[in-house]
């Protein structure tokens, strides 16, 4: 999953996205309002984590900005400001949760990780469904009926996102970034290697499920 933090103390960045990349994320930086902004918009990321006090535009603008122009994506407000009309300003403008400075990474963790279950309606236990399968996102297991599997690494990341976007085509473009992070050099054979993976453990539990290439675009699931 990505993250895109917009901070402008880059030392705090840097130590955010460390924390981050150590639990498995995708982190992107960007040290002013303005170029926060347009990266946002291209909808890529699964969290924002956004600063108010940010050079060339503040994070409460930014933040109407983006909910103005149909960006849902959940953002969690980083600021020193405490004060209860801050706090109720961005959330009233479309702000998911609200940390302030100086605080903990294992708060900021706990926060990261709530607003993201709720954002994806992902269940406690992690199960997401389709078809005749259900993964167990946090044991690592995929199955169908009395039949499992493990499955591991980028098999199971993959297979994640498939689920979590089971009406829609996942391109093959958004598979690298989120899969193997903005700055691989992954090609389109490597999505197409761990595809063939996943369709061979689908098959050994016996599922009707389908991984249906969409020509030009991407993969989708079907069944």
């Amino acid at each position: 999953m990505n993250i895109l933090i917009i901070e402008d103390e880059y030392s705090l960045a840097d130590a955010v996205a460390e924390t981050l990349n150590g639990e498995g994320f995708n982190t992107c930086i960007k040290t002013n309002g303005e170029d926060g902004e347009d990266e946002a918009l291209t909808d890529n990321y699964d969290l924002i984590l956004l600063d108010v006090m940010l050079p060339e535009k503040n994070g409460f603008d930014i933040l109407r900005s983006l909910r103005n122009m149909g960006i849902n994506t959940p953002i969690i407000m980083l600021t020193a400001k405490s004060e209860i009309e801050d706090k109720l300003n961005g959330l009233e403008h479309g702000a998911d949760d609200y940390v302030t400075k100086p605080f903990s990474m294992r708060e900021l963790m706990a926060r990261v990780k709530t607003v993201i279950k709720r954002a994806k309606n992902i269940e406690d236990t992690e199960v997401l469904q389709y078809g005749d399968i259900s993964l167990d996102v946090k044991n690592a297991k995929l199955m169908c009926g009395n039949n499992e599997i493990q499955i591991s690494g980028k098999e199971l990341d993959l297979l994640e996102l498939l689920l979590m976007n089971k009406n829609q085509v996942s391109t093959k473009e958004n598979i690298i970034e989120r899969i193997w992070g903005y700055d691989s050099e992954a090609e389109y054979n490597n999505v197409e290697v761990y595809i063939t993976f996943i369709r061979r453990k689908i098959k050994l539990i016996n599922s009707k499920v389908k991984i249906k290439a969409v020509r030009g675009l991407g993969y989708k699931l079907e069944g």
